[in-house]
């Protein structure tokens, strides 16, 4: 059988989505005969595996591993991955999250890049879909992360890979070693990101409904802010000048009231501009999408950013364990 793509699904506790997330593969409008699934359930404590081994039964290219033990300095996502991958067969591996629904291009739209030989990794974009004011907010904020990340990936800047929807090459995939590999980290995809970089490949991003895939948002504050410390440990792993955009970026409003005390016109125009120029980037982003009912929330966003920025250092240095898929991590 001649495989063109793997689908690597892991899934831990994931009995309330894993059934949306594998009808949406089913979905996927690419001959079933030249594409496989392969789901690891990781020590589920729910009926996550019942319900996959019952939806994958006569459906030859899916494919349930239950994994127990760990490979190399690998645990949890990683370890999952990292056991997935050795069974995939495809020249394409393709990852999305037990959580998240991929639109029936995704597939198509995530291997055509790859026609270009250096290409290591890829990412696709990815939406929240939620109903209260907060996951409105955390929809938004998703939104401009990508299209931030999008923006320096077109000016050959490396930044991240996303990995509930990525897509890499099994040649540079090998290259670096694999998972098993590879230190353990909390962002698995940020370290297999760097390292298919460092390896000399080429990275890519698309930003439009082809490839997207929706997700669900964070339920409360505490789970947001797990979530957060855990992408603090990739953001201050990145070189330095990223780092000090992001202290800037955390210090602006700081600054600009200070600023305002010698220089009010001038604070004034600042924020304007700013504003301004972010609105505009959000309102094309959100046209794009066609997610008109997040328009109501631009305002808001701006306060949300600032101070989602300024807990998510506080909470990052505070001497508590995070904890990630009903597992705790230092």
């Amino acid at each position: 059988m001649n495989i063109d793509v793997s689908i690597l699904i892991a899934a831990r506790n994931e009995e309330d989505t894993i059934l949306r997330c594998l009808q949406a593969v089913g979905q996927l409008r690419y001959p079933p005969d030249r594409y496989e699934v392969l789901i690891g359930n990781d020590q589920s404590e729910d009926q996550t595996g019942e319900l996959v081994a019952g939806f994958i039964r006569n459906k030859p290219q899916y494919r349930l591993f239950t994994i127990k033990g760990k490979i190399g300095k690998q645990a949890g996502k990683a370890n999952v991955l990292a056991q997935l991958a050795q069974h995939a067969q495809g020249r394409i591996l393709l990852f999305t999250d037990a959580d998240c629904e991929v639109s029936p291009d995704w597939l198509s739209g995530m291997l055509q890049p790859f026609e270009q030989e250096r290409l290591g990794i890829l990412t696709g974009c990815t939406q929240i879909v939620g109903q209260t004011v907060f996951q409105k907010l955390q929809a938004v904020d998703w939104f401009y992360g990508q299209y931030l990340i999008k923006q320096l990936t077109d000016l050959n800047i490396p930044v991240t890979a996303m990995g509930n929807n990525m897509a890499v090459r099994r040649t540079a995939y090998d290259a670096v070693g694999g998972y098993e590999n590879l230190p353990f980290s909390v962002v698995e995809d940020y370290q297999l990101f760097t390292e298919i970089v460092h390896h000399g490949f080429s990275f890519g991003n698309l930003f439009h409904r082809e490839v997207l895939a929706t997700t669900l948002p964070l339920p409360d504050w505490r789970s947001w802010l797990h979530q957060r410390k855990r992408w603090m440990v990739g953001a201050l792993q990145l070189p330095p000048y990223f780092i000090v955009l992001f202290l800037l970026q955390l210090l602006f409003y700081p600054l600009l009231i200070v600023l305002a005390f010698w220089f009010p016109t001038a604070a004034a125009t600042i924020w304007l501009i700013k504003f301004v120029t972010q609105t505009a980037q959000l309102l094309w982003i959100l046209n794009r999408f066609r997610r008109w009912d997040l328009l109501p929330y631009l305002i808001g966003f701006e306060f949300y950013l600032h101070i989602g920025y300024f807990i998510s250092l506080i909470y990052y240095w505070l001497p508590t364990k995070l904890v990630w898929k009903g597992r705790t991590y230092s």
